[in-house]
């Protein structure tokens, strides 16, 4: 079957052929600078053109008529438009908090006082849990009596060397042990204070773990546990074949299964070192948490957007084909007679980019304003008439 194009090719050679020495005349008419000459040509040829268009409608009705597959096949049509573009990549992760923690004794001994309550807020410095201290504070006392007499001594001793009295060792012994003892109380007080778990940062008492009158120990015995979920952190790691398009601030979605949430955020933190047995790196996500909806180890799905093109050329999958050579390519429709809705349908070789959601870039091979087969694309041949139709 003949292509409309071969027939408009064959018709205009036929009329600028025949009209070889028209085309003389013309020129003859145009440089006569006769103005009524001219305007009668121009009103020939513009009679001559309708006719053709005329007889070039009638050739295409005949040859959609003579199609060697008699039934035409109906497809639809698919407008390819410059549109946005983001893609995605999709790693898991988990949520936790670094204001997460169990608080231990920095001294063993035994739980005297339990000021809070499960559920409590609390801020930083306020005293939660005090283990018992009496020994300690007795012991106290008695070196501020020591250090007193210790002081009173060496002031003495002071005063009697500088007038040259006594000895510069009884001096030298007296201000040793003024000095020592002064640094045993301030060892003393310390302890006082390691008998009293303070809360490290703002936040609520989320667990009692060790009750009133229990005997703890440092780095054994938990004590409590206090949080602040004011902030969260989702942590997780993503292949080093991505580190050149993960960035801090790039933007992510997190997604929250067990309790449907979605944030739109950014990366706020990106390690800089790749963990040889995986082959990953550690990006970390800040979450304001002001309903308390986000829970240390809860798990997320998290996408992160690695590319985008703001004027992109997207095409559904099941719009390209894949021949037997591993090429793409689609089926264009050019115009053949408009008013029947009437195409011929091109293979049109594409280069592709990135996938997102069903939708492929097209980087080569189409622009802005080609018209595609969408439905149908499987019944249709290379250079096969269709009738396109949209509902």
């Amino acid at each position: 079957m003949m292509k409309p194009n071969i027939y408009i090719f064959s018709l205009t050679l036929m009329l600028f052929s025949c009209n070889d020495i028209e085309k003389k005349d013309i020129t003859s008419i145009i440089n006569s600078n006769n103005l009524r000459l001219v305007q009668d040509e121009k009103t020939e040829i513009s009679r001559e053109i309708n006719i053709l268009q005329k007889e070039l409608k009638k050739l295409n009705e005949a040859i959609i008529n003579l199609d060697e597959n008699k039934k035409i096949p109906i497809v639809t049509n698919y407008l390819v438009e410059n549109k946005p573009f983001k893609h995605y990549i999709e790693v898991q992760g988990g949520l936790n908090s670094d204001k997460n923690l169990k608080l231990y004794p920095e001294i063993p001994g035994i739980i005297k006082f339990i000021n809070v309550k499960e559920g409590q807020k609390v801020f930083k410095g306020s005293v939660l849990v005090e283990l018992e201290n009496e020994g300690i504070v007795a012991q106290l006392e008695q070196m501020k009596l020591k250090l007193k007499l210790a002081k009173t001594t060496y002031e003495r001793q002071s005063r009697l060397w500088e007038q040259k009295i006594g000895s510069e060792i009884q001096f030298l012994q007296s201000e040793t042990n003024y000095l020592i003892l002064k640094k045993s109380i301030d060892q003393i007080k310390n302890q006082i204070l390691k008998s009293k778990i303070v809360a490290p940062f703002d936040g609520v008492i989320d667990e009692l773990i060790s009750d009133l009158g229990s005997n703890v120990n440092p780095g054994i015995t938990p004590v409590l546990r206090i949080i602040n979920l004011e902030e969260i952190k989702v942590k997780a790691e993503i292949p080093e074949t991505h580190i050149g398009n993960v960035k801090i601030n790039s933007e992510v979605i997190v997604f929250i299964p067990v309790i449907s949430s979605t944030v739109l955020t950014k990366i706020s933190s990106v390690g800089n070192v790749i963990n040889p047995s995986n082959r990953n790196f550690k990006i970390e996500i800040i979450l304001k948490n002001k309903n308390n909806d986000f829970k240390p180890n809860m798990t997320a799905k998290i996408f992160i957007n690695d590319y985008e093109n703001p004027k992109a050329i997207l095409v559904s999958e099941k719009n390209i084909i894949e021949n037997s050579k591993n090429e793409f390519y689609v089926l264009k429709l050019d115009p053949l007679d408009l008013e029947q809705n009437m195409y011929t349908a091109v293979k049109t070789f594409v280069r592709l980019g990135k996938t997102s959601e069903n939708k492929i870039e097209i980087l080569e091979g189409l622009k802005s304003g080609d018209l595609i087969i969408e439905d149908g694309i499987r019944q249709v041949k290379d250079g096969q008439i269709v009738k396109s139709i949209n509902f």
